[in-house]
């Protein structure tokens, strides 16, 4: 259920597309849906590193989903729109206690994502 344990109503359907979803949670029969965020089959992408770790707002990538009509591919998701995103986003060294006890002397310095091995080929392809 994700995100929709917390969506009591949606923008412009309210709560009857959202019960569809919550039927078929307790029916345990799959909705039919429609792909928007695809990406090739040779890639992995791991949302927990990026939320959970990194802390990154799903608008940040998908865009104000809370006020689109339908959702729709609001970032092209390219390998160059990754790596860029990966060589200019800041690491924050003070909210992962793996810098912390590590690494004190980094607290000092601007590290980027690319810097703690972010553009490694193997993170994203498998």
């Amino acid at each position: 259920m994700n995100c929709h344990n917390y969506i009591q109503e949606g923008s412009r359907y309210g709560t009857k597309e959202i019960a569809k979803i919550l039927e078929s949670w307790e029916s345990g029969k799959p909705i039919e849906w429609v792909r928007i965020h695809n990406l090739p089959d040779l890639v992995y992408f791991n949302h927990a590193q990026h939320v959970k770790v990194g802390g990154i707002a799903c608008q940040t990538c998908h865009g104000p989903v809370e006020e689109m009509e339908e959702v729709y591919q609001y970032s092209d998701l390219s390998m160059g729109w990754c790596i860029n995103c990966h060589r200019e986003t800041k690491v924050d060294l003070t909210a992962n206690p793996y810098y912390e006890r590590l690494h004190q002397a980094l607290k000092e310095k601007t590290v980027t994502v690319e810097q703690i091995g972010g553009l490694e080929c193997s993170k994203c392809h498998y």
